[in-house]
């Protein structure tokens, strides 16, 4: 099923073949080190659409959101999002477009403020793309994920409902 489409890309709900396809070709550039993994610690629901080129009806990757807390209350949740494109299908403007029908998708239908997005300080691709999609660069987040058995710094990324 279609969630939303403009421009020749659509975010639509995935099988797990299509889950399955995508992370068998996405080759994880920027990707945080498996490690230890932290389930047990913390349970946290993660979101997928598949992003689909309308056109070709060609899978081009996978969007996912997760909420974040920042205090108690519905007022202090916002959305995580991030992107896995495909290496064919970056450079195109895919996952600046993606990314920005996630979050208008998101601020039509849950009533979460706040939308973020953290990228590798070295990812410039999408960094570009996320400013492209209207997230506002936010700072700098020191030491948040090892890539390659070092700790890596994040740039954060921000929308609110209110920006648009």
């Amino acid at each position: 099923m279609t969630l939303v489409e403009r421009d020749g890309v659509a975010l639509v709900e995935p099988t797990q073949e299509d889950v399955d396809y995508v992370r068998e070709r996405y080759n994880g550039d920027f990707e945080p080190d498996d490690g230890e993994r932290v389930h047990d610690l913390v349970k946290v629901q993660i979101h997928r659409l598949l992003v689909v080129d309308t056109a070709t009806r060609d899978r081009l990757g996978l969007v996912s959101w997760h909420a974040v807390m920042y205090g108690p209350t519905v007022g202090c949740v916002a959305w995580n999002i991030g992107i896995g494109l495909l290496p064919s299908a970056r450079g195109r403007g895919v996952g600046s477009l993606s990314q920005r029908l996630l979050v208008e998708h998101l601020f039509a239908t849950t009533p979460y403020g706040r939308i973020e997005a953290g990228t590798d300080v070295e990812n410039i691709a999408e960094q570009r793309a996320l400013e492209k999609a209207g997230l506002l660069r936010e700072g700098l987040i020191r030491g948040a994920h090892v890539r390659g058995g070092v700790r890596k710094d994040m740039v954060m990324y921000g929308v609110l409902r209110t920006d648009l």
